[in-house]
């Protein structure tokens, strides 16, 4: 364990710390003022790609992925050390306040958090800093999407799934394999393809659209035919690797659960009736709550009127369908209804959010002492 406090040890970094050592020495003190130690699990998630910024860090111990999608293992875009920072992106105006990549824990990491509205505050008087901390920004995006295509591209090659081809000069589709990524060239390798009525569907300069399936996700992307290859009496086309590539992965979204303690409730209102009720988890996008057995609220049920009071003094106003109603075991005179949010307000999801990160570090605090 780290001995001294987080505010000495910021300072023991501002000689080191490429983003501390761009800072007046009173704009460093001030940060260290505001500095709090902060502890995560190996495999935690401290926030994902498109998250609102709250906060910069800075790493005392262990090492955190700076991650493209969470539930993905392939899309680690970087993987830092001791001493490193990061989160300061989400905080730039240019990227409005959100989350630019997603960050967890590589290993059981001990951080240095820095609220985000204090690094706001001081990067609107150092327009050098900001001008550079954009230029490195923009910088690791174009990388970041390189990676990204070249990650999918291996995963489609080692999936040996069919692609359906779309060439210029024909209405038909075609099945082909992608069945060589090369990085060092630049290059992708198609697999034959038969067309029965034409002759040469594919040449040189064509470009092709293909388009398929990734564990159950639509993948799309376009490609130059650069040449075509003889190998083995069969035609083998190399190709460009493609400029955008369309994969819209839906993320599994996290779930927290409330224990005992928790007074969430949820106060849902149906023919003009309020049936209160313990809120038992909640995700971004929906909830899980008890109420008694018998009242009339069943699945399918569109929900205008439904309160989630998290805490006494703050709640969330969402609409909802019901989803799922099952009996409680161990209270016979309670039912649970999952429902999903169907229609929620930015400024309610924001609330929830930092509602659920805060309980989260809450917890992780409670069973570090």
């Amino acid at each position: 364990m780290v001995a001294m406090s987080a505010k000495d040890y910021l300072m023991t970094l501002v000689p080191e710390n490429e983003f501390l050592k761009a800072l007046p020495p009173s704009d460093a003190e001030l940060l260290s003022q505001a500095a709090e130690y902060v502890n995560f699990s190996q495999g935690q998630v401290l926030f994902q790609k498109g998250d609102v910024a709250d906060s910069m860090f800075f790493i005392v111990e262990g090492a955190v992925e700076i991650i493209d999608d969470a539930d993905n293992d392939h899309a680690i875009l970087a993987t830092l050390g001791e001493k490193a920072h990061f989160g300061e992106q989400g905080l730039l105006d240019v990227n409005e306040g959100k989350r630019t990549a997603g960050a967890r824990a590589a290993a059981e990491a001990r951080l240095v958090r820095i609220s985000g509205e204090l690094i706001r505050s001081m990067l609107r008087h150092q327009a050098q800093l900001v001008e550079k901390l954009e230029k490195v920004g923009s910088e690791q995006q174009d990388i970041n999407r390189n990676e990204r295509k070249l990650q999918l591209l291996l995963r489609i090659e080692r999936s040996r799934s069919s692609l359906s081809m779309k060439t210029p000069r024909s209405s038909d589709l075609f099945s082909t394999l992608l069945i060589g990524v090369d990085t060092e060239r630049e290059i992708i390798q198609l697999d034959e393809i038969v067309a029965i009525d034409m002759r040469n569907p594919v040449r040189e300069g064509d470009h092709l659209t293909l388009s398929g399936t990734l564990t159950g996700t639509p993948i799309s992307f376009t490609t130059k035919v650069l040449e075509i290859k003889m190998v083995g009496g069969s035609n083998l086309y190399e190709c460009s690797l493609p400029d955008r590539m369309v994969y819209q992965q839906q993320r599994t979204q996290f779930r927290l659960e409330l224990g005992a303690a928790s007074r969430a409730e949820a106060i849902v209102t149906k023919d003009e009736r309020k049936y209160r009720g313990k809120i038992i988890d909640v995700s971004e996008g929906g909830v899980s709550f008890r109420l008694r057995k018998g009242v009339p609220i069943e699945v399918g049920d569109l929900i205008d009127h439904c309160e989630l009071a998290l805490q006494p003094d703050l709640s969330i106003r969402p609409k909802i369908e019901v989803m799922n109603v099952k009996p409680v075991v161990k209270a016979p005179n309670l039912q649970q209804y999952g429902v999903r949010f169907i229609g929620l307000a930015s400024s309610d999801l924001a609330t929830l959010k930092e509602f659920m990160r805060e309980t989260e570090r809450r917890k992780l605090r409670n069973s570090r002492m």
